[in-house]
């Protein structure tokens, strides 16, 4: 493939359509994700003896404020909840919209525009999170065959003989890399997936299927398509932290500024004013990244259903 060609029509619907960034900046909403940290859950409970008296007295009256309003806990929750399905539901259906409008127009059919593909979206919500959920189910059942492999050789070592950790020890290494491989393997799944969901019109099962086949038949044009993006994603990365820590620090100079000239209540005003430049910025480049990563994704499996 011409993997030069391929990025520069990228870069060039990018430069000609905003519309591809307003939704690349919804669909940003969820493509990094996030999740709790429980690293340190197994140490806080071990340690809980440890305790200071104040901080045992404050969990007690949390979980007592917990245990005596369950009925405003839970409208609270569900609050949160309607609230993350709502997110998922515009993040989704801009994701899906974007494809939508880079198939088109290399379709010839008309250029892309914002309404048009965020509505053509909104059919593919429910099949984008089935595919989201099934392939984050897959990742959660190996996680916990590591954990239990893992708790299997840690009991061994510290029951039978640390010399079980000559055995462990490249274990452990093969099972990260294992773990590495397949994160890689699964984000190639779902790339593919989301785009024969939208563009072939297959069901959630049938996109995984179509999108291991694609990977089979064209498996080093994909490995370069991801190394091509990786390298693309450094510089971008790089280039992003460099305007990021420019702008913020002369935002933060003018601030600085400020407070000795007019107070700490100007500086109060213009420091919500600055965060709310600063998180406009921010959000803009990761929709502008976002939609030339989506845009890039989508003709590369063009070309490869072409050339299948």
């Amino acid at each position: 493939m011409k993997w030069k060609e391929i990025l520069l029509k990228a870069l060039d619907y990018i430069k000609k359509y905003r519309a591809l960034w307003y939704l690349g900046i919804l669909a940003a909403m969820t493509e990094g994700g996030a999740g709790a940290n429980f690293s340190g859950l197994n140490n806080s409970a071990s340690n809980s003896g440890g305790l200071s008296d104040s901080m045992q007295s404050s969990m007690d009256s949390v979980f007592n404020w917990i245990s005596n309003n369950r009925l405003e806990v839970g409208i609270i929750l569900f609050g949160f909840f309607l609230i993350s399905l709502v997110i998922l539901y515009i993040s989704y259906s801009a994701r899906a919209g974007l494809i939508y409008s880079i198939n088109k127009a290399e379709s010839g059919d008309k250029k892309p525009e914002f309404h048009q593909a965020f509505h053509a979206g909104q059919k593919y919500f429910w099949q984008f999170l089935g595919l989201t959920l099934l392939v984050s189910l897959m990742v959660f059942a190996v996680v916990f065959v590591l954990i239990g492999v893992i708790a299997t050789f840690v009991i061994l070592v510290a029951s039978v003989s640390l010399w079980f950790l000559i055995i462990a020890i490249p274990v452990g290494l093969l099972l990260i890399l294992g773990i590495v491989v397949l994160a890689i393997y699964l984000n190639w799944i779902m790339l593919l997936a989301y785009r024969e969901i939208v563009i072939g019109n297959k069901k959630i099962v049938a996109s995984i299927s179509a999108a291991r086949e694609l990977i089979h038949h064209n498996f080093m044009n994909i490995v370069l398509a991801w190394l091509i993006q990786t390298a693309v994603g450094v510089v971008v990365g790089i280039v992003m932290a460099i305007v990021t820590l420019a702008v913020g620090g002369i935002l933060f100079a003018i601030g600085v500024g400020l407070y000795f000239a007019g107070g700490i209540s100007a500086t109060l005003v213009y420091g919500a004013f600055a965060a709310l430049i600063f998180v406009a910025l921010t959000l803009v480049l990761a929709g502008i990244v976002n939609s030339y990563y989506s845009t890039y994704w989508t003709i590369v499996y063009r070309k490869l259903v072409e050339s299948s």
